[in-house]
């Protein structure tokens, strides 16, 4: 019996010998065989030759060939296709026996070269990683375990939490890292400001009778923890500080603008004092006042805007080594421009006005944006968090969260009997604090229409039966520290709590700053802040301290 003809030809072109029982005649295909069509590299050709060469003619025998009989598997297609993977396998270790020589001079090609390549292969990337992330766990559990020890034999602290359940300190520590490096980390501060400011407090001698709140603040200068930066003839109105707090700078009434070395507290004068309305071109002597000021977070671009109607912008790298020029000056607004803020992290820069409009520019490109329209009287004051969300307060008693990218807006209400704000700022992501000008301290949350926690009243005490409005505000972002400032002598401090139920702004000390306080702004870490103080209230001349001094006060809080 006899293959079919497709078969012999598929047996044929594997390179396998068939036979006929009944003719005993083989039946040979002319196509090489998969041995004699099996490629090598030169080298190893070479080397084999040459070692065929010098073996004696006894040890070169043929090679054996396997013969498959049809007959014996029923002539079936499918048996004389599992015979061939048999006879190629046979095949292939007997070749590998016959030349086991050679193939140790070539390199152990075959099974036992990929046997070596498998063992002397090298670490993948992936494996690389894997067992880089292991040693790095390794060694934060050995830190946390060495901490843990000596925390134990202090307090006897266990490594479960409130519920009995163990704590990963690992990963917390590592979610932590990983906050710090986005920019995201929250700070509790406010209790070491605490013991930095009563430390301060108990070594300043005071056996003087006077107790006012400017011979107190001339006990902080004496003793150095204040330090009054002279530079402005007018009263200053505005401070910014670099990322890193080693520069200041700051705006007033005269409209001189100066950047301030916080160490050694030397200037560079960025724009000049304007004392000659008249040769400034002038129509009004107080449109030379500069109103706002703010700083970018990688502290390249310095925005300062005033009653000129503009927004102008100023590279802070070229400030002092050749003539200040702004590198652009935006145009737009219709009135004075009383208040400047930089989004977190990011060139996105809002300006507000006495025209009740936002407008919003893109530093990147140092184009204009976009206008914000909502608010029905001057705005007073903006600031932004990491979000892309401004929050904005004016004259209307309105405070409202801008959705910028929904193009929608949240408006937020204190009640009927609460005044305009006066001042805002951002504690983190969807919390903010306003100041108002009947004197209360309000904390907000994103979600809710009401304060949250209770109202500060008379935040800085009475004048006259009147509460002193609030008129400054500043805080460390992602921290819990508020620090406010009004015309009654002190700068005050308060801790800012978020925490569900618990969240709320209560007292922690005052430091004495005579005058009006205008401006404020937050150092790294609390260490210091820097404020605006002088005889004159920002926006306006309805009230004057007559001996205040118009100063920059570096204060420390550490």
């Amino acid at each position: 019996m006899t293959a079919p003809p497709s078969a012999q030809s598929k047996l044929g072109s594997a390179g396998v010998c068939l036979t006929d029982d009944r003719r005993q005649t083989p039946i040979q295909n002319s196509a090489p065989s998969i041995h004699q069509i099996k490629t090598k590299p030169k080298a190893n050709r070479a080397i084999k030759e040459k070692a065929t060469a010098t073996m004696p003619p006894s040890a070169k025998r043929p090679r054996s060939k396997f013969k498959v009989d049809l007959s014996g598997h029923g002539g079936r297609y499918e048996d004389v296709v599992d015979g061939m993977k048999a006879s190629r396998k046979n095949d292939e270790d007997i070749e590998s026996d016959e030349d086991d020589d050679d193939d140790d001079d070539l390199n152990n090609v075959g099974h036992s070269g990929d046997d070596s390549e498998d063992s002397e292969e090298e670490e993948t990337a992936d494996s690389k990683r894997l067992r880089m992330a292991r040693e790095y766990l390794d060694k934060l559990e050995a830190q946390e375990s060495s901490s843990e020890g000596e925390s134990d034999s202090d307090n006897g602290a266990s490594d479960d939490d409130e519920d009995g359940a163990p704590v990963d300190k690992v990963g917390k520590r590592i979610a932590k890292e990983r906050l710090r490096k986005s920019g995201l980390l929250q700070s509790r501060i406010a209790d070491s400001v605490l013991e930095g400011i009563q430390s301060m407090q108990s070594s300043i001698a005071d056996s003087s009778q006077d107790k006012s709140a400017e011979a107190c603040a001339k006990l902080w200068i004496n003793a150095n923890y204040v330090t009054y930066l002279r530079g402005h003839d007018l009263t200053p109105t505005c401070v910014s500080l670099s990322q890193q707090g080693t520069k200041a700078f700051s705006g007033a009434k005269d409209g001189s603008v100066i950047m301030w070395n916080v160490q050694d507290g030397t200037k560079t004068t960025i724009l000049p004092a304007i004392k000659d309305q008249y040769a400034a071109n002038l129509t009004d002597r107080n449109e030379r006042e500069i109103l706002a000021i703010a700083t970018s977070d990688d502290d390249r671009y310095l925005a300062i805007g005033g009653r000129d109607n503009c927004v102008r912008i100023f590279d802070t790298r070229t400030l002092g080594k050749s003539t200040s020029s702004p590198l652009t000056t935006m145009e737009g607004h219709k009135k004075p421009v009383t208040t400047l803020a930089f989004r977190s992290r990011s060139l996105d820069l809002y300006s507000g006005s006495e025209d009740r409009c936002i407008r919003r520019y893109d530093l990147n490109a140092m184009t204009y944006v976009e206008t914000l329209y909502g608010h029905q009287s001057p705005i007073v004051a903006i600031d932004c968090a990491n979000k892309n969300r401004p929050v904005s307060i004016a004259r209307d008693r309105t405070v409202r969260v801008w959705k910028v990218e929904e193009d929608s807006h949240l408006v937020y209400r204190g009640g009927g009997d609460v005044g305009s704000a006066e001042c805002i700022t951002a504690i983190q992501d969807g919390w903010f604090v306003t100041g108002h000008d009947d004197g209360r301290l309000l904390l907000w949350k994103e979600e809710k229409k009401r304060p949250v926690g209770d109202v500060i009243k008379a935040a800085h005490g009475q004048e006259n039966g009147v509460a002193r409005s609030v008129i400054s505000c500043g805080a460390l972002g992602l921290s819990d520290v508020l620090a406010t400032g009004s015309s009654d002598g002190y700068l005050r401090l308060w801790k800012v709590n978020t925490d569900g139920k618990d969240a709320g702004i209560t007292p922690l000390e005052s430091i004495p700053v005579h005058g009006y306080i205008n401006s404020i702004v937050m150092g790294p870490e609390g260490k210091f802040c820097v404020v605006a103080v002088g005889q004159e209230p920002r926006l306006g001349r309805w009230d004057r301290v007559a001996r205040a001094k118009n100063r920059v006060a570096i204060i420390r809080l550490k």
